[in-house]
């Protein structure tokens, strides 16, 4: 059995070509069989698969909040920040416990942990309409308590998800993981089939918030089959690497965290300042942005998932070269590249009420009055499209870069760290956010996240991002 499983997770030696240096590289293809030789890594890939069809409901929580909240945006805020407050502790925890646990046992409570959040979510349909109660004059129903305990679990469930990460990260070789970390991130483009299901419905007439609850019983569905997938064909977790630990497991706890910490600031100190500038600007920016679409702009919700179809359509290709780019050309090129869309994308959405449509009208003027071809010929089609994009692909180069840059032994607690850094910078956006879009609008949010766009690009030109210490493969 185990010299079967040793064969099973062989990895074979790419073939090499040389670049223009002369130095021997080897071929994208090359790398893409070797890291799909893994069984593991197919199983765990065809897993998040499931995973990919289940979430694209996620995309629609702004709008469902929104309507099920009667339009409260503060509200809204607030309970952004209670959920990525929950979040952010869970994922401090997970971080030790991803590195001091079973890691495949993780892999498969964080489907079940999602897979139960969407049920209880999914199940607030049979609440519909249903009785609750009053405080200090908003009223809270039997359904939203229901939602509320639902994402209150999906928080929590960041517990289990850097163990689950670092499980996958085991599995991956470092000098090959921009192509393997590329392939993973084709799980959102197998969200066309979730999103087309949910188009579909929305298109059919059935009302938008019964839409999102089947959505979010679909993905329960979908995420249980795959923890059970994972229970039984995942290979057993690889031993991690440990230092003596403390006989207090507190004092253990925030030891290694601690240490973790120091080594972040050590290893990615200008790398780590961009995801902070980062995420205030996405917070910004994600809080805004579909409210701005569906109000300001007039796109209906059918139409904007008409939109993230094309999205996730175009990432399944990209995720896998942008990664093997990553490890041919290096991560400065690769990460300042990718980058530099950001700001276009905004400005695109900024300048869209005065430009709806990106081409001249005598041309289009035949084919605007088309329902599916209307949202495509707009300007603001180009620019979530390329947002959310370059929003896929700047997540596979986070997650490639870190693989490359952390050690085994703490690569759940950097993880960790790292996440719960940027999560708690984010956490101080939804309420601005919320308050600036209640009195002025989507536009002066949108243009403070620009500007933060523009800050970013300068460090990345003129700041050193690369990790201060190479870190040896255990």
């Amino acid at each position: 059995m185990a010299n079967g499983e040793a064969k099973q997770e062989s990895v074979e030696t790419p073939k090499s070509q040389k670049d223009s240096t002369g130095t021997e590289q080897p071929s994208f293809w090359s790398q893409f069989r070797s890291v799909m030789s893994s069984r593991t890594y197919a199983v765990f890939l065809i897993t998040n698969w499931l995973f990919g069809i289940g979430s694209p409901v996620g995309r629609y929580v702004s709008l469902f909040l929104r309507d099920m909240l009667a339009y409260n945006y503060v509200l809204i805020g607030f309970l952004s920040v209670y959920f990525t407050s929950l979040g952010i502790v869970a994922q401090l925890i997970g971080g030790y416990i991803g590195d001091n646990f079973d890691r495949k046992k993780l892999a498969v409570l964080t489907m079940l942990m999602n897979g139960i959040g969407f049920l209880v979510v999914g199940s607030s349909i049979l609440a519909n309409g249903g009785a609750g109660f009053t405080v200090f004059g908003f009223n809270f129903s039997l359904v939203l308590i229901i939602i509320f305990t639902g994402f209150s679990i999906l928080s929590i469930s960041n517990i289990v998800g850097s163990g689950s990460t670092s499980y996958i990260y085991d599995h991956i070789p470092r000098e090959y993981a921009g192509v393997a970390i590329g392939i993973f991130q084709t799980t959102a483009g197998f969200g066309l089939l979730g999103l087309g299901i949910i188009t579909w419905w929305l298109w059919i007439g059935i009302p938008f918030i019964q839409t999102v609850q089947f959505g979010f019983l679909l993905g329960a569905t979908l995420f249980i089959i795959a923890a059970i997938i994972r229970v039984i064909y995942l290979a057993p977790a690889k031993p991690i690497p440990r230092d003596k630990r403390s006989a207090s497991n507190l004092r253990d706890f925030l030891s290694q965290n601690n240490h973790a910490r120091k080594m972040i600031l050590a290893i990615l100190p200008v790398f780590l300042g961009v995801l902070i500038l980062d995420a205030i600007s996405d917070g910004l920016y994600n809080f805004v942005n579909m409210y701005f679409l569906n109000e300001a702009l007039d796109f209906s919700v059918g139409e904007i998932s008409l939109m993230l179809v094309v999205v996730l359509a175009l990432s399944i290709p990209l995720s896998i070269r942008v990664g093997g780019f990553f490890d041919q050309r290096g991560s400065r090129r690769a990460i300042f590249i990718v980058y530099s869309v950001m700001p276009i994308c905004i400005a695109l959405l900024l300048i869209a009420p005065v430009f709806p449509y990106w081409l001249p009208m005598f041309i289009i003027a035949p084919y605007i009055s088309i329902p599916f071809l209307n949202p495509l010929l707009s300007t603001a089609f180009i620019a979530i499209t390329l947002k959310n994009i370059n929003d896929i692909l700047w997540g596979t180069l986070i997650l490639v870069y870190l693989r490359q840059a952390i050690p085994r032994g703490d690569t759940a607690k950097m993880l960790s760290i790292t996440f719960t850094i940027v999560a708690i910078t984010g956490l101080f956006t939804p309420v601005p956010a919320a308050l600036a879009y209640t009195f002025f609008d989507a536009p002066p949010v949108l243009m403070v996240s620009l500007i933060l766009n523009f800050v970013i690009l300068a460090v990345l030109i003129f700041g050193n991002i690369e990790p201060k210490t190479i870190m040896k493969e255990e």
